[in-house]
């Protein structure tokens, strides 16, 4: 939890700082070509804290760790390596030239992996279950990563040909449509599952114990607090459905009769079975 937060804080610092460093690179444009130095990199590092917050958003829900941990180092390292770049103008030095084209391919590559892994964690965090929405979002990720790679081999190899820039610009448009389209197929899913009626309310209220006080209450489900010590208690109703949004409450078949996809054990209907009651005899050898 405090590494999250630092980190966070960390973001909304860097943010501020570049934002700041804009602002007075545009007021005080009477430093040449320091001021426009100062302008270019606060808004690198505005966009660097984007594609770096974007992943420490996937890390925080536990989800690709290893990339969203690969696109924190490759923001960080693309921040550090243009805004050399900028300072210290490399391709004045002796063999300038061929240092720059080396360090411009170094950047490009930081930077790609920087926008891909972000890109990458962030729609894997959507909800798909239905199979033709999820094959929406596997084959965007194909298509952008892809992308991320044929970019970076034109980068190093320096071979733009015409079908070259054909492909680019295809997989750039289908990465985009995919892109904006899984988000919304997201949305329908979610609204499939609720136009339909719930067998309970989402605020029905439950009976339970307090796990650090032991006071017994009843509470709706929601954001709470225990009434005896004030703990914060969240609890979310959700009945089983199936992908296609067909409530399963009281269903005994294999298979939803909305899509006919089959349906998972742990979702089938089980009647509930009630515990026999407890004889006063064997209550009795119990204390004793």
């Amino acid at each position: 939890m405090r590494l999250r937060t630092a980190f966070l804080w960390t973001m909304i610092g860097s943010l501020t700082l570049a934002a700041a460093l804009g602002v007075l690179a545009i007021i005080f444009d009477t430093f040449g070509s320091t001021s426009e130095k100062i302008l270019v990199t606060s808004l690198l590092m505005g966009a660097f804290s984007m594609t770096a917050l974007g992943c420490a958003i996937v890390l925080d829900r536990h989800r690709r760790k290893i990339i969203s941990w690969l696109g924190i180092s490759m923001s960080i390292a693309a921040l550090l390596h243009w805004s050399f770049m900028i300072w210290f103008e490399p391709w004045s030095w002796n063999g300038g030239y061929r240092l720059q084209e080396l360090l411009m391919k170094i950047g490009a590559t930081f930077t790609i992996i920087a926008i891909w892994c972000p890109h990458f964690g962030l729609l894997s965090l959507l909800r798909l279950d239905r199979g033709a929405f999820q094959m929406v979002r596997i084959v965007t990720h194909y298509i952008t990563g892809f992308l991320a790679m044929v970019l970076m081999i034109i980068f190093w190899t320096e071979e733009f040909e015409d079908w070259t820039g054909k492909l680019i610009a295809v997989l750039s448009l289908l990465g985009a449509c995919g892109t904006l389209v899984t988000p919304i197929l997201g949305i329908v899913e979610r609204s499939s599952r609720t136009d339909s009626a719930e067998s309970i309310q989402r605020k029905v209220m439950i009976d339970l114990t307090c796990p650090r006080c032991g006071f017994a209450q009843n509470m709706k489900a929601g954001s709470a607090k225990c009434t005896g010590c004030g703990l914060r208690i969240s609890i979310d109703v959700e009945e089983p459905r199936c992908a296609c949004g067909y409530l399963l409450f009281q269903l005994t078949g294999d298979a939803c009769p909305e899509c006919g996809k089959p349906i998972e054990p742990e979702d089938r209907w089980q009647t509930p079975v009630e515990s026999p009651p407890v004889s006063e005899e064997s209550q009795n050898g119990q204390t004793a």
